[in-house]
């Protein structure tokens, strides 16, 4: 089967199947999702009812509270009213006068503040009635004797609870339009006697517990508040636009931060369902028109999303010679086909890269046999030669002689071993100290070899001949013309991840123009054209810069530092390798 026709095979399986099973079970998950988010909106709505309720108790508790503050450092309303009880020292119309006209102050600002407060009054044990009104328009009438109703008595015997007279009209109110109330009242004692000062009473109006607000269904949702006697003190349920039955309501309750205050809540879930026959209606269409359409879609997907496959395996099937072709189809676009062709052509330029270099390796690998061929030729031959030179240098008596021939045999020896092509920093060092003690002979020791390596690196691991060269070529063109107090310094560093090995010298220098083509020359790659060719350049500075790279990689190598006059330093930047 085509690679077109099983992506058609799976876009209609993946799209239709689901489809069908979606539909079956599309009733039944909807109905459970109006339900969750029914009791989602049911909870957020009892939750802030239940919020604004409480705030509004914690509000009139905190009111309740200021009248009980007690000060050491100023009157407070408590001992204002200590005058006023029962066996108390006594008091004038004056001292009734100074103390409404400060409770009333109080109680002002408070009624101010808060919207529901129609009035705040203290009725004290000895007859008068501290307090103000909403306005000046709600005071107590001047013979009511509250010690006769009951909520009175009921107040005093809570000892300092608050008491909840429910929502009704207070025949003691003196008012032009006297309404239905909530009352809160609470006995006052002595802080230190606990004698009884007294009784607050604090009127609201009846949207003290107004929770219009937070309903955000008012036409099926019920809220309301009952007191501790099944007293309804707030409810909506003449404001609803359906009848709540056992049938198709809830019913919830939720405790308020007073004693037997509950909020009840109640929604017509039936309401909310009446719609749902056409949502299934509507569900059934839906499904048959997206089978439809995800059919259309599937061949026309499966068409376009395996035509750059099949463009790109056509491709890869053509061959011109032994190498694979790159494409230029397709590599603007920034999807996975785009990405898959760019890094299709990235992989064919890569893979013939990596040949190119392996096959320059292999050449590098075999010139270096041939090299290393030839110097064994005449290995026993130079040995003996060498041998015969230091015989005869001894029995004459000729030290330079035997010095050059017993350095030139050591350095023969070390660059023709083939074992590894890393060796020890201790290791060319050693050579070095050959080269430049013949040097030494012949510029008849003016100049200096300065060695600055820590102890622990002459155990590192190195590319074999990359010093001697470097050090060679400070005779040949920074000491060319070497004075006495001339030297050649060899140093030497680490870090964590890198080796450096320096060669400077205090010779002529570099021009800006030598050294831009000196560093020109270290960046073109390396040429195989004259491989087998024996000459001087052979082991200069390119040739070292070019087997580093090979051998270790991009970022390795030479960098050059020069001026005129002022020498030069070339320094090597290698991995760090242990023993």
């Amino acid at each position: 089967m085509k690679l077109k026709n099983k992506f058609l095979l799976i876009f209609i399986t993946i799209s239709i199947i689901p489809i069908t099973i979606v539909t079956s079970f599309t009733y039944d998950r909807y109905t459970k999702l109006i339900e969750e988010q029914t009791s989602q909106v049911a909870d957020n709505i009892v939750d802030k009812a239940a919020d604004q309720a409480n705030d509004a108790i914690g509000d009139l508790k905190n009111i309740a509270q200021m009248f009980n503050f007690y000060s050491q450092t100023e009157e407070s309303i408590i001992d204002n009213i200590k005058k006023y009880r029962e066996n108390g020292p006594g008091y004038t119309d004056y001292d009734v006068l100074k103390s409404n006209q400060k409770i009333s102050f109080i109680c002002q600002n408070l009624i101010f503040s808060h919207d529901y407060l129609n009035g705040i009054f203290i009725f004290t044990p000895t007859g008068p009635v501290l307090g103000y009104g909403y306005g000046g328009n709600i005071s107590v009438h001047p013979d009511y004797e509250p010690e006769k109703d009951s909520w009175y008595q009921q107040t005093v015997d809570l000892g300092g609870k608050l008491y909840i007279n429910g929502l009704s009209q207070k025949d003691f109110f003196i008012a032009g339009d006297l309404k239905p109330s909530l009352s809160f009242s609470q006995a006052l004692f002595d802080v230190y006697t606990h004698e009884f000062l007294g009784v607050l009473l604090i009127d609201c109006s009846p949207e003290f517990f107004d929770l219009s607000a937070v309903n955000t269904l008012p036409d099926i949702a019920m809220l309301a508040v009952e007191d501790s006697f099944g007293n309804v003190l707030y409810s909506n349920i003449d404001s609803l636009k359906t009848e709540l039955t056992p049938e198709n309501a809830r019913i919830r309750t939720e405790d308020l931060d007073l004693d037997g205050f509950r909020l009840l809540f109640s929604i017509n879930y039936q309401e909310l369902y009446e719609e749902f026959g056409y949502t299934r209606t509507m569900i059934l269409t839906i499904s048959l028109i997206c089978g439809l359409v995800f059919i259309i879609l599937s061949v026309y997907l499966s068409y376009s999303t395996t035509k750059p496959i099949v463009h790109l395996s056509r491709k890869m099937a053509i061959k011109t010679g032994d190498r694979l072709v790159t494409t230029t189809r397709y590599l603007n676009r920034t999807d996975e086909i785009g990405v898959l062709y760019n890094e299709y052509n990235h992989m064919i330029e890569t893979l013939s890269e990596y040949i190119e270099k392996e096959l320059q390796n292999k050449l590098i690998t075999l010139d270096s046999q041939m090299k290393s061929l030839e110097a064994q030729i005449n290995s026993h031959f130079l040995y003996n030669t060498l041998e015969s030179i230091n015989s005869i240098a001894e029995l004459e008596e000729v030290e330079s002689i035997s010095t050059m021939a017993l350095a030139l045999g050591d350095m023969f020896r070390y660059s023709i071993k083939t074992q590894s092509e890393l060796v020890t920093v201790a290791d060319e060092l050693k050579h070095v100290r050959d080269y430049v003690s013949i040097q030494r002979i012949r510029f008849e020791n003016k100049f200096d070899l300065k060695l600055e390596i820590p102890e622990e690196m002459y155990s590192y691991k190195v590319l074999k001949l990359i010093l001697q060269p470097l050090v060679e070529n400070s005779f040949y063109h920074g000491l060319q013309y070497c004075r006495c107090g001339s030297f050649i310094k060899i140093r030497g560093w680490h870090d964590d991840r890198f080796l450096y090995l320096s060669v400077s010298d205090d010779g002529a220098g570099m021009t800006k123009e030598q050294k831009e083509e000196l560093e020109k020359t270290l960046m073109e790659p390396a040429r195989f054209t004259e491989l087998g060719q024996r000459n001087k350049q052979s082991i200069g500075v390119k040739n070292i810069h070019t087997r580093i790279v090979l051998y270790y990689g991009e970022g390795y190598g030479l960098h050059i530092d020069s001026e005129p006059g002022m020498g030069t330093t070339m320094t090597i930047k290698l991995p760090v390798l242990f023993t």
